[in-house]
């Protein structure tokens, strides 16, 4: 269980410091996010096409993972190399998608505390779920709002992510 604290503190922080400076000036850091989320998709796809050449046996199973790291690397490049826009709405849904995920499963996690505090972890967590919900159902919304959207749901994330440290404790092993 300490592991775990200790993850969900680190974790807390890191998401906080995101949610910061993406609240500080969120188109910059947006832009920048997702050239880095380019620049890492391409260093995975690569990192698959030497894994697909040299360390993967079988032929089919080479020809696969050498294909998934052509196209990983290619979607990768489009968000490095040209405009990070240009696939906005995919990363947007699947960064959203993520956030919702992670806001249930921290609120199914935060049930079993007796600590008064869950309620407001549980808050935030809807917030995050409710920010999540809005741009899945409204694409054009999403795209126009997605670097707010994102800076609140980094920046509550990382609020709940620091109490959970506080709150896990309670939780027997």
């Amino acid at each position: 269980m300490r592991k775990e604290k200790n993850k969900f503190l680190l974790q807390g922080i890191v998401l906080l410091i995101l949610g910061l400076l993406f609240i500080s000036n969120p188109i910059q850091q947006g832009v920048i996010f997702l050239m880095i989320l380019g620049g890492l998709f391409t260093v995975i796809g690569i990192a698959a096409i030497i894994d697909g050449l040299f360390m993967t046996k079988g032929i089919k199973y080479k020809i696969l993972r050498s294909l998934e790291g052509v196209l990983v690397a290619a979607f990768g490049l489009i968000f490095f190399l040209r405009n990070p826009a240009s696939g906005a709405t995919l990363i947007i849904n699947f960064v959203v998608i993520m956030m919702i995920v992670l806001a249930i499963s921290n609120t199914l996690a935060i049930f079993k505390s007796t600590n008064g505090l869950k309620w407001l972890a549980i808050a935030l967590n809807i917030l995050v779920i409710w920010f999540g919900v809005q741009s899945l159902f409204d694409p054009q919304l999403a795209i126009v709002i997605f670097y707010w959207t994102v800076s609140f749901q980094l920046f509550f994330t990382g609020i709940n992510h620091i109490m959970m440290y506080f709150l896990v404790s309670n939780l027997k092993d």
